[in-house]
Order: structure tokens, then sequence, then C-alpha cells
């Protein structure tokens, strides 16, 4: 069996991965991620599959995931806060609206040139919320390394009222699809 590792330093893919029963290692290596494209979409496809390179080329017999995530409201990315004032001026655009999270998954293995790239969108519904809920929210949470200013699994049922598709892909990872590709490459969850 492969050895698989995961080529992110996110702490929730690391705990999304590691429930899935799958014995792994992690390993980020620097990469220039997009920011933008003429369709914002490809953007974390890209950015997974640049994340997947990079490691797959430094451990050639391991199989790798590399993994983005990105939030769409009216079909702009919401990255990453630059700092509180954005994340709170992002979670107020938020506010009483639906957006997509949109996850996708680069996995390889350089050894034999397997491959699979996949993606997910979940489209998440917020709750009108006002300016006092944000900055109750914001000092319970730390967002500023998280797209869209917010953790669904983190005080999320403060800011979210309707889900609809996976959880885990909203987190970073949608371990469903991931575990069936994983599969396919010979590579199972460990019984516990």
């Amino acid at each position: 069996m492969s050895r698989l590792i995961l080529a992110s330093a996110s702490p929730r893919r690391k705990e999304l991965l590691a429930a899935c029963g799958l014995p792994f290692s992690a390993c980020a290596l620097p990469v220039q991620e997009w920011k933008t494209a003429p369709d914002i979409r490809t953007v974390p496809r890209i950015n997974a599959a640049l994340k997947a390179d990079a490691v797959s080329s430094a451990f050639p017999e391991a199989l790798v995931i590399g993994a983005d995530t990105v939030v769409l409201l009216d079909g702009e990315a919401l990255g990453k806060p630059v700092d509180m004032a954005d994340a709170r001026r992002m979670l107020l655009q938020l506010s009483g609206r639906e957006h997509e999270v949109v996850t996708a998954v680069a996995l390889r293995r350089e050894q034999d040139g397997w491959q699979r790239d996949f993606a997910e969108t979940t489209r998440v519904q917020f709750k009108p919320f006002d300016a006092k809920t944000v900055d109750v929210y914001l000092q319970r949470v730390s967002v500023l390394d998280k797209a869209g200013a917010y953790a669904i699994q983190e005080y999320g049922d403060m800011l979210v009222a309707e889900l609809d598709g996976e959880l885990d892909n909203v987190i970073g990872l949608p371990c469903r699809t991931l575990l069936a590709h994983l599969a396919e490459a010979g590579i199972k969850p460990v019984a516990p």
C-alpha cells in the first residue's frame, strides 16, 4: 500500500483525514497560490494541483492529497481576511445570504502516474445577524486563516441557517468522495 501524504498544514484537514481512519503524514511545501482566474471556480482546482504536485515531486512513491477551498458569494471569491476589520466586513456581507463553498482535491502518485482531480460544492445559507453577533463570533473563533472568515465547526450555529451538501466539504475536505477515489488507488481506512 502506498504511503499517504496530506499536502497541507491545515489542522482541520488533518483532523478530517484522521477521522477517516487513514494513516498519513502531512507535508506542506510552499507554492505560489492563484488568487483569481477568469473562471473563479478553477482557482481551488489549480491550487490543489499545485500543492499536490509539489509534494508528489518530493515523495514520488507516495499518494499525495492536495486540497484548496474557496468561499463564493455572487460569483466572487472571499479569501482569508487580512485583519479583523476585514473579517467583520466579510461576515456582515454574508449575513442572511446564501454562498457556496468549493473544495477541490488533487490526488497524485508520481511513481506510476496515478492521479485524480475533483471538486465538491456545498451551499450554505447564513442567518440574518447584526454586528453584535459578528463581534461575539470573532471573539470566540480565530478566523484569520479561514476563507470567508468563519469556521462552520466552531460556533457555526451562530451563523448558519441551512446547509445543502457535505459539512466536511465546508470544513475543507470532502471525505466521502475522497475515500472513494483513494479506494481506486488501493488505499482504504484501517479497521478500528
